[in-house]
């Protein structure tokens, strides 16, 4: 080979050399640059929504009453026992179903048979076995509710509990809350995205939150100051209202 054809040689090596180190360089510039577009790109998209807050609320006056009772009685005979507390039960319903109760709205809620003991001096004496039954009853006419109250405390019932007031039919009004407290936040959301002079999208995610009073029960004290008082007057048992609100949490994406 001679001196001409080595230096063309040496060309080819570099211009083949000089290629290839291009080549590289184009390569690894599009693979950062594409990744970082790609990053930019997702954290934007990440950033461009709006959250709000939505809430709706109700004063609902409730149209039912629930209270609970029980029966206990004691006997060395598990029969003797039974059938004590069965017949005083029986005739409690039958009497409530003359004040509009219906017997479907009488719902046994706890039964017990167990054995009693006395301990004295280190020895175990068996007392008899106790039976007792709580029943919870269903009252949708409050009209009744002190006709009711009357009525068990009169039935020689020994205790009468949780009476409590609440709405029946309480998640149609919940629906309609949820749709308000949406309509509260699409409204909320609207003005936002006029402020900042863009467009509203579609929803992306959606949380609801749901609170109110709980039904507050008259518990045992308080139905023995009515009975204590249900000979002179009627018990006098203002319901009030229920509180109910509802908090929804909604993001949008704009553009």
């Amino acid at each position: 080979m001679n001196e001409q054809q080595q230096r063309d040689h040496g060309v080819v090596h570099m211009i083949v050399y000089g290629c290839i180190i291009a080549t590289f360089v184009l390569v690894v510039y599009g693979v950062f640059v594409n990744r970082e577009i790609t990053v930019h790109t997702n954290t934007m998209t990440a950033d461009q929504v709006i959250t709000v807050d939505g809430m709706a609320e109700a004063f609902v006056v409730p149209d039912t009453a629930k209270v609970s009772f029980g029966v206990t009685a004691k006997n060395r005979s598990t029969t003797v026992a039974t059938q004590s507390v069965n017949e005083r039960m029986q005739n409690l319903v039958d009497a409530l179903e003359k004040t509009g109760v219906e017997k479907k709205d009488v719902k046994t809620i706890s039964y017990t048979l167990s054995p009693e003991y006395t301990y004295t001096d280190n020895a175990q004496r068996f007392d008899g076995y106790r039976v007792s039954q709580r029943v919870e009853i269903t009252i949708r006419d409050l009209d009744t509710v002190s006709a009711v109250l009357d009525l068990v405390n009169s039935a020689g019932v020994d205790d009468v509990s949780q009476l409590t007031f609440f709405v029946d039919d309480e998640d149609a009004v919940r629906e309609q809350l949820r749709t308000d407290a949406i309509a509260d936040a699409r409204r909320k959301a609207k003005e936002i995205a006029k402020d900042l002079d863009v467009q509203l999208g579609n929803v992306v995610s959606f949380n609801e939150d749901r609170s109110g009073d709980v039904p507050r029960p008259l518990y045992a004290a308080g139905m023995r100051a009515m009975d204590e008082v249900k000979e002179s007057a009627a018990a006098v048992i203002p319901t009030g209202e229920n509180n109910l609100v509802t908090r929804v949490h909604v993001t949008f994406t704009i553009r």
